[in-house]
């Protein structure tokens, strides 16, 4: 039986912020600069260098021709280097920003702190070196990096706190490192209402209500009138589930506020985001009931819709959002993706192409390429890929990637195949990209070379949990060493245990060593959390075994409509006696 790897290994085509900040940090200003490549090809050879500007011009040259190479990590030893001969600032933030291209995080610390020496003002030199100092576990540097934030800002000590916690908040992996460099920040201004509400901003953002509650009504103690410090208050209630108290407050929040339409639609996003729909939606139609064109609240209640899969209703949102001039970029991106889950491609792309601005530009080209491929336009979309990375080099790779799979969804394997050898060719070390291939492998039923590559990321990182939950599934799909995909899923599941696809993984494994009633138990917790066709498919090949046909075809029926060229699950149902 085929896999569900369109779930398993899919890399998505969404461009968000997530993406923007896998370069590890992703300066801007001068910064950005270092990230425009030059043109030449070869390597200059030093010539008699007399003066110390000489000097500096050569590692300059030097530098840009390896960034035209896309050699950042020796580009920004170049920079480096002509720092010696001529210290300037914009050459320290060039260094930094190609270092941090490089993902060479000690080059970009030192570069960055390079960069802070020559311009003592920058607040961006700043906000890189913390973030680097708290991952190299440098927590005095850091702290001493933030102490000047708050105290330099220039729209004053609660601005400087705010940026901190929002600098800090970005970095998840240190969260308890983050949290106590805050307190100890908040030690030193005890008197200060902005200095708890960074605090309670920090903890909300790491999950810790308990500590988020305690700095909002820390805040508020201090200024009893702060509609900033009740927001927190109401956030940490929400987080916590108290949403009666979180009522109470925001009642005296609404009461006689000219901006009460504004803290209504914040608080129902607060409450979507604890998965208390019900009520946002009521706040939401409160709003447009009083102002029928508000496009913040027809955004929110359609893209609420739209995640219930209440597909018309969401269509019905957006095309009340699509009339209005300022927001038909972002109402014609949805509409877009509605039509996608109608499996309407055609229509599909007529809206992406009307998306030319916004937040969702840059999503909306990449989806509008992978529209083209399912029209068999491969030629176009290709075409339209290549201009993407020319256009945004440092997002490259990640174009690249979304062009693989693009091609692996036509069935132009051979093409995928060639685009994924080609890159690692220049990039042999990159994760993504033999992730990427195996799953090519996989469908060229090449079992042992998809084997290979994901057992080569392991090798590097034996606790990938993406690349040992592929590696178990497959096993587990592919061949009878059901001991080793038991293993390889159960060390993913114990990583992510609330993954569906994950989940689902598992449910094979135990399908496929005869545990039905496990089986069925995983694969219903994996369709309810992703209702994913190909789950649906598992579910109903262990539906059938355990001799519920009525259940399993109630199931592919609903699915079909869903997804109706869905292979797998077409395929299984065909194998189960369906038509």
């Amino acid at each position: 039986m085929s896999a569900p790897f369109s779930l398993r290994w899919s890399l998505g085509l969404s461009f968000g912020l997530s993406l923007l900040s896998s370069c590890a940090l992703t300066p801007s200003g001068d910064a950005r600069a270092a990230l425009e490549p030059a043109a030449s090809d070869a390597q200059p050879q030093a010539p008699a260098l007399d003066t110390p500007e000489e000097r500096a011009q050569f590692h300059v040259m030097a530098g840009e021709m390896a960034a035209g190479r896309q050699q950042p990590q020796l580009a920004a030893r170049e920079f480096l280097q002509a720092l010696q001969y001529s210290p300037d600032a914009k050459l320290a933030a060039r260094a930094t920003a190609l270092a941090l291209a490089a993902k060479d995080e000690p080059l970009a610390l030192e570069a960055a702190n390079k960069w802070l020496q020559l311009d003592p003002t920058s607040l961006e030199a700043r906000q890189i070196i913390t973030r680097l100092a708290l991952r190299a576990g440098r927590d005095d540097e850091a702290y001493a990096q933030c102490a000047a934030i708050v105290r330099d800002h220039p729209g004053g000590i609660g601005d400087g706190f705010r940026m901190v916690a929002l600098l800090l908040a970005q970095e998840p992996q240190k969260q308890q490192a983050a949290l106590a460099l805050m307190q100890k920040l908040v030690a030193q201004y005890p008197k200060q209402a902005g200095a708890y509400q960074a605090q309670s901003l920090l903890a909300l953002s790491f999950n810790q209500p308990q500590l988020a509650e305690s700095a909002a009504r820390s805040a508020l103690a201090l200024t009893p009138k702060s509609k900033e410090a009740s927001l927190l208050l109401v956030g940490a209630l929400v987080k916590k589930g108290d949403i009666d108290a979180a009522d109470q407050v925001m009642d005296g929040l609404l009461r006689d506020n000219p901006d009460a339409d504004t803290l209504r639609l914040g608080y129902a996003r607060l409450l979507i985001d604890a998965d208390q729909r019900a009520r946002a939606r009521v706040l939401l139609e409160k709003i447009l009931k009083r102002d029928p064109k508000d496009a913040d609240a027809l955004y929110t209640l359609g893209t609420l819709t739209l995640d219930e899969r209440k597909i018309d209703g969401a269509q019905a949102y957006f095309e009340r959002l699509a009339q209005m001039a300022d927001h038909r970029a972002d109402a014609e991106y949805f509409l877009g993706r509605i039509a996608e889950l109608r499996h309407q491609p055609q229509q599909a792309l007529e809206h992406y192409e009307k998306v030319d601005r916004g937040a969702q530009a840059l999503d909306a080209e990449v989806r509008r390429a992978a529209m083209l491929g399912k029209l068999g336009r491969l030629d176009e979309a290709r075409t339209l890929m290549e201009e993407l990375r020319e256009q945004y080099p440092p997002l490259s790779e990640r174009f690249l990637l979304a062009e693989g799979e693009i091609l692996l969804d036509a069935g132009a394997y051979d093409q995928a195949l060639k685009l994924y050898d080609q890159a690692l060719q220049q990039q042999p070390d990159d994760d993504d990209l033999r992730y990427s291939r195996s799953l090519v492998y996989e469908r060229m039923n090449r079992i042992a070379d998809a084997e290979a590559d994901l057992r080569a990321i392991l090798q590097k990182s034996p606790d990938d949990a993406r690349a040992l939950n592929a590696l178990g599934y497959t096993l587990a799909v592919h061949t009878d060493r059901l001991d080793e995909a038991d293993r390889l899923v159960s060390q993913a599941l114990a990583q992510t245990p609330d993954d569906p696809a994950v989940i689902d993984s598992m449910g094979w494994v135990r399908f496929r060593e005869g545990r039905l009633q496990e089986a069925l138990s995983l694969l219903q917790k994996a369709y309810a959390q992703f209702a994913d066709p190909e789950v649906a498919a598992h579910l109903c090949e262990v539906l059938w075994n355990l001799g519920q046909k009525d259940e399993a075809r109630a199931l592919w029926t609903k699915a079909q409509k869903d997804d109706p060229d869905n292979p797998v699950l077409r395929d299984t149902i065909k194998r189960l006696g369906g038509s």
